[in-house]
C-alpha cells in the first residue's frame, strides 16, 4: 500500500471544497519515484518543477566536475548515488513546489493504486459532508485558549510541538 498526500488548488476552502477544486485535486505519492530515477530532466519538466530541475542539473554539473577531478569510477559512482537521492525525494519535491503555489494539503490517504487512494479520498469527503451538523444560527463562542506546558519550546508568540502538515489554523 503506497500513501498519497492530497492538495488542492489555490483559493480552495480544504473544509467545504466545491466540485470544481475537487477535480482538479493531485495526489502525490509519498515515496520512491522510478520515472524520477531513470528520466529526471524529463520528469522535472513534465511536473513543471522549474526550480527543482534547474538544481538538478547545477548539482549534478558540479559533481560531475569533482568527481571527474578524482577519477576512476567516482563520476560513476556519484551519479548513481546522486539519482538514487533525487528519486527519493522526487515526490517531496513536487509536493513542496505545489505548496510554494499555494496548493493547500487537506488530507493524506492509503491506496493500492493512486485510483484506490482516490476512491478512498471521494468516499471519506462524502461521508464526512452527509455526517456534517445542520448550522446552527447562533455564533459559538471561541474556546478559552489553554497555557502551554512549561517544556513546549516557544518561536515568537507561536507554541511549538512537533511537527505539522499544512499551514496552522485555529
Amino acid at each position: 500500500m503506497a500513501i498519497y498526500s492530497v492538495l488542492l488548488p489555490p483559493g480552495s476552502h480544504s473544509e467545504a471544497p466545491i466540485e470544481a477544486d475537487l477535480e482538479r485535486a493531485v495526489f502525490v505519492k509519498e515515496g520512491f519515484c522510478w520515472p524520477a530515477l531513470f528520466f529526471s530532466v524529463i520528469w522535472s519538466l513534465w511536473h513543471r518543477l522549474w526550480l527543482v530541475l534547474i538544481g538538478y542539473l547545477v548539482i549534478v554539473l558540479v559533481l560531475e566536475a569533482t568527481s571527474r577531478l578524482v577519477g576512476g569510477i567516482a563520476p560513476g559512482v556519484t551519479g548513481l548515488l546522486f539519482a538514487l537521492l533525487f528519486a527519493l525525494e522526487a515526490n517531496g519535491l513536487r509536493r513542496w513546489t505545489l505548496e510554494r503555489r499555494g496548493w493547500q494539503p487537506v488530507a493524506m490517504v492509503e491506496g493500492s493504486s493512486r485510483e484506490a487512494a482516490e476512491v478512498r479520498f471521494f468516499a471519506g469527503l462524502a461521508g464526512r459532508i452527509a455526517a456534517r451538523p445542520p448550522v446552527s444560527p447562533s455564533p459559538v463562542p471561541p474556546s478559552p485558549a489553554r497555557p502551554a506546558p512549561a517544556s513546549a519550546p516557544r518561536i515568537g508568540g507561536e507554541q511549538v510541538v512537533g511537527l505539522s502538515f499544512g499551514p496552522h489554523r485555529r
